[in-house]
C-alpha cells in the first residue's frame, strides 16, 4: 500500500538524519564545541527555517494547533528534551544513552499505543521489536559492561530515561491530536528557538558565541538545525501519522546502529564483532517489523472497544485529515 510504503520511507529519512546528527555532534563535541553550543545551533537554525512557514500558517493560532497543544508539544520534543538527553552524557557514557534512550521510547511507546490508542500488535511486529531491542543492548554491550569510571552514571541514566519518556509523549500526542507534520515541525522549532536561545546567551554570553569556530558551527547548524531539527522532526511525524506510533517509534530505534556505520568515516570508530551482529540484528528485527522478513506487518488498528484508528487505513484512501484548531485545545 503506498501510504504504508511512504511511512516507511519517512522513517528511513528519520533515522539517517538523526543518525547524522548524532554522529556529527559527536565529530563537534570531539573537536572542542560544548553540548549546549550543539542545542543553540539546532533550535536557531530550525527555528529560523520554520518561522515563515508558521507566520503563514496563522501566529495567533499556533498554525491551527492551538497554544496548549503547541506548548505541550514543544515541551515534550523540545529543549527540555535535548537537555534531558545531551546532558545525560556528562554523568555517564555514550554507551547508556545509545542503549536506554531508543530501548525506553520502544518500549514505552509501544505499550502506550496499544493500551490507549487501540492499535492492534501483531506476532512480526512484537517479534521485530523485540530483536531491535537485542541488537541495541548488542551494540552498547562493551560500554555498559566495562568499568567507566563514572560513579554517578545513574543520574545520566535517569536523564536518559526521562528524556525517553518525554519523546515517547511527543510521539503519542503526535498520533492521538494527528497533528500535521510540517505544522508541529515549525510550532516545535520556532517556540523551542525563543525558549532556547536567550537562555544559551544570557549564560554563556555574545563572547562565547563570538570565539566558536565558524565551520564547526556551522556544520552543526546545517546537521543540527536543518537536517535534525526540521527534515528528521517532519520525516518522523509524517511516519507516525502514516504508520502507527508502535511500527515508527522502531525507525528511532534503528538510529545507534545507522549511527555506527556513519560514524566509521566521521569519526574514525571502527565497529568489533559484537557491534556488527547488534547491526545486523536491528537490520532483521526492523524488517521483520514492516512485514520484510516474515508474516506480513499489517497496518495500526483500533481494538474493539478503543477509540476509532486515527490514520491508516482509511487515510490511503481518504485526504489527510485537517490538523487540530484552537476550538480543540483540551488534550
Amino acid at each position: 500500500m503506498p501510504g504504508l510504503g511512504l511511512g516507511h520511507a519517512c522513517g528511513l529519512v528519520m533515522a539517517v538524519g538523526a543518525s547524522l546528527a548524532f554522529a556529527t555532534a559527536r565529530a563537534g563535541i570531539l573537536g572542542g564545541l560544548a553540548p549546549d553550543d550543539l542545542i543553540f545551533a539546532r533550535f536557531l537554525v530550525a527555528g529560523l527555517v520554520m518561522l515563515p512557514f508558521l507566520l503563514h500558517w496563522g501566529l495567533p493560532d499556533l498554525a491551527g494547533i492551538g497554544w496548549r497543544r503547541g506548548c505541550i508539544l514543544a515541551l515534550t520534543g523540545g529543549p527540555l528534551f535535548a537537555i534531558l538527553q545531551t546532558g545525560g552524557y556528562a554523568f555517564a557514557p555514550l554507551a547508556h544513552g545509545a542503549v536506554i534512550a531508543p530501548s525506553t521510547v520502544t518500549i514505552v511507546s509501544t505499550i502506550a499505543a496499544g493500551l490507549f490508542l487501540g492499535e492492534r500488535l501483531t506476532r512480526a511486529h512484537l517479534s521485530g521489536a523485540a530483536l531491535v531491542l537485542a541488537g541495541i543492548l548488542l551494540i552498547g554491550w562493551h560500554g555498559i559492561a566495562a568499568d567507566n569510571g563514572m560513579p554517578a552514571s545513574w543520574i545520566g541514566d535517569l536523564m536518559f530515561g526521562a528524556s525517553s519518556l518525554l519523546w515517547a509523549t511527543f510521539t503519542l500526542l503526535l498520533r492521538a491530536w494527528r497533528v500535521e507534520a510540517a505544522r508541529a515541525t515549525a510550532v516545535v522549532s520556532v517556540m523551542s528557538c525563543v525558549l532556547a536561545s536567550p537562555i544559551y546567551l544570557a549564560v554563556r554570553g555574545i563572547d562565547h558565541l563570538a570565539a566558536l569556530p565558524v565551520g564547526p558551527i556551522v556544520v552543526q547548524g546545517l546537521t543540527q538545525g536543518l537536517i535534525q531539527g526540521v527534515i528528521t522532526i517532519m520525516a518522523y511525524s509524517k511516519a507516525v501519522a502514516l504508520l502507527g506510533v508502535s511500527r515508527a517509534v522502531l525507525f528511532p530505534a534503528i538510529v545507534p546502529a545507522v549511527s555506527v556505520v556513519i560514524g566509521i568515516p566521521l569519526v574514525g570508530e571502527i565497529p568489533d564483532a559484537v557491534q556488527i551482529a547488534g547491526i545486523l540484528t536491528v537490520s532483521v528485527g526492523l524488517l521483520t517489523a514492516v512485514g520484510v522478513l516474515g508474516l506480513p506487518a499489517t497496518p495500526p488498528r483500533a481494538a474493539t472497544g478503543g477509540p476509532p484508528p486515527l490514520s491508516p487505513p482509511a487515510s490511503l484512501h481518504n485526504p489527510a485529515p485537517k490538523p487540530a484548531g484552537p476550538s480543540e485545545e483540551t488534550p
